[in-house]
């Protein structure tokens, strides 16, 4: 069963980004570990780890072509060569290819170390181990095959092998051009069967030409004969052919040996690779996603968390950003506002960029992104209903934040999407902002969504706490998606309803059963909501008259 933090996880969609960033390393070991990574609680490793992201950002930027290559994870190999396994010709090719990646990487990374100390201290841990890689070079070609250089004994077998050989088949060209033989044969040929040299001879005339029969064809129509006359050659070619097989059988034994005796050392090899690939992913990714290293803090120093142009890094095509600044002054914010107005995937973003950053990636924001490292991220977001277990939304709910109310701390971060939905409303709300006041007393970072009224009236009421709300432009009556904190949002509802198709005259229907207050405090809302954005406009060409101004006054200094 996974814990409340593993399924805060899923629910934030972490899985998914860890996928599209084990998507671009270079080999199956570094794909796993980015798949393993977990988000730290400790200050020192996240600084680290976003430190080497850094690094490898900026290592891809001076050298784009640097890579670790497309290698296999030989550890396996090198694991079975320990124990006293034969390795064959093609597995040691691939640790040959392995080997020499590391050769380079370190060689590259040794020089470097000024510029990328992190990345080279992780490159001092792999042992150069050029005597083995010259010993594979001497003795497999890259086609597989085992040289002839690798052994006098072996390269001494071959001559006689290709001496052998020569003198066979001459003797075996001798009888095809034969006139005899001519009458017999199916075919002027000479073939193998069973590793021997043979000829093809008409069914019928099998008598006619002396020999051992090795194998008849499928018709039936012809025999293939080693004549007697070359026995004892194919016997003496056959014997070498044997002593070749237990050559290559103990050159490949020595070998696979010596690779044995450096499983250790190879194995740490491979990892550091995988390592060093893992970070390069990060940068990757980070060039693709437009994704910086933000600034991470100690509770004990900062508790800000500061988001400046964030973007969900799985939502396509033009992403309006989110700027969010929460620990300054308050801990707790209820973000309210019209459904399909981006409060979910508000929610969504703050959880998952702060659990990247924790585990070491980048993430698709600005540079002047802040963000604490969290002992723990609680989530508690979409539609959880159990048909397994036989629990409803509400219940599904409750029980995740039951989990949440048991876990969290003054350093937790903790996301309520929809606080106190599924239920009678009456009740919901009263639990919703019961909760609301917990969190708020532990001090706990807490940013929850709603539509309640008496959330919106703790938020502005109770210290630690603060409105936010996601803006509606009040004339074309569209969601701007765009955050205004110290202020409540109106749920909109009727208005989203009817742009979202629903008949006019069940709106209207709708309007009439509205509590005066209720229609009051919605008015209310869109009217600050109307005047804020008045406020904003008018600050903005205040803004631009003064740098006018002070230019002017430049000119006329000048």
């Amino acid at each position: 069963m996974l814990s409340i933090q593993q399924k805060s996880q899923e629910l934030l969609e972490f899985p998914q980004v860890k996928s599209i960033i084990a998507g671009l390393t270079e080999f199956s070991r570094s794909h796993e570990l980015v798949l393993e990574l977990s988000p730290s609680s400790d200050y020192e490793i996240v600084i680290t780890r976003l430190q080497r992201s850094a690094e490898a950002r900026n290592l891809l930027q001076i050298e784009p072509s640097f890579s670790v290559g497309p290698i296999r994870d030989v550890s396996a190999y090198t694991a079975m060569a320990s124990r006293g396994k034969m390795l064959e010709p093609s597995s040691l090719l691939e640790i040959q290819s392995a080997l020499a990646v590391c050769n380079r990487v370190h060689a590259f990374l040794a020089k470097r170390r000024v510029d990328f100390p992190l990345l080279s201290e992780m490159a001092v841990r792999i042992t150069p181990l050029p005597e083995i890689l010259n010993e594979i070079y001497r003795t497999i070609s890259p086609g597989g095959e085992v040289l002839s250089s690798a052994s006098d004994k072996l390269a001494q077998i071959r001559r006689q092998l290709k001496s052998v050989r020569e003198q066979l088949l001459k003797e075996l060209g001798d009888i095809v051009k034969s006139e005899e033989a001519q009458k017999a044969l199916q075919e002027s040929i000479i073939t193998q069967r069973e590793g021997r040299y043979v000829v093809p001879v008409r069914v019928e005339h099998k008598r006619d030409l002396k020999g051992i029969i090795h194998d008849v064809s499928n018709t039936g129509a012809t025999v293939f004969i080693e004549p007697w006359s070359t026995v004892e050659t194919g016997n003496e070619l056959k014997q070498l052919e044997i002593e070749e097989v237990h050559e290559i059988e103990r050159i490949l034994t020595v070998l696979s040996g010596k690779i044995g005796s450096y499983n250790e050392e190879i194995t740490l090899n491979i990892d550091t690779l995988a390592r060093i690939d893992l970070e390069l992913a990060k940068a990757r990714y980070a060039e693709a996603a437009r994704a910086v290293e933000p600034t991470v803090t100690r509770f004990a120093d900062s508790r800000v968390v500061r988001l400046v142009t964030a973007r969900h890094p799985l939502l396509k095509g033009k992403v309006i950003p989110l700027d969010i600044e929460i620990g300054n002054g308050f801990n707790t914010l209820v973000i309210t506002g019209p459904n399909t107005g981006g409060k979910t995937v508000a929610l969504k973003t703050i959880g998952l960029l702060c659990i990247m950053a924790q585990s070491g990636f980048p993430v698709p924001a600005d540079a002047a992104t802040t963000l604490p490292v969290f002992d723990s991220v609680f989530a508690d977001i979409g539609d959880e209903q159990s048909i397994l277990q036989t629990l409803s939304s509400f219940s599904a709910h409750v029980t995740n934040i039951r989990s949440i109310l048991e876990g969290a701390t003054q350093n937790s971060l903790i996301l309520l999407d929809e606080l106190g939905t599924s239920t009678d409303p009456v009740e919901g709300s009263a639990l919703a902002a019961a909760i609301i006041e917990y969190f708020i007393s532990i001090q706990a970072t807490t940013i929850a969504t709603s539509h309640f009224n008496e959330l919106k009236a703790l938020a502005h009421a109770a210290p630690g706490a603060q409105n936010a709300a996601f803006e509606f432009d009040p004339v074309t009556l569209m969601p701007t998606f765009k955050l205004m904190t110290g202020i409540p949002g109106g749920s909109n509802a009727l208005i989203t309803a009817a742009r979202l198709g629903i008949p006019a005259h069940i709106i209207e229907n709708a309007k009439t059963r509205l509590s005066t207050g209720g229609r009051e405090l919605d008015r209310l809302l869109t009217e600050m909501a109307s005047e804020r954005t008045r406020a904003n406009n008018l600050a903005a060409e205040a803004e631009k008259q003064k740098q006018e101004a002070e230019s002017g006054v430049e000119k006329l200094q000048a």
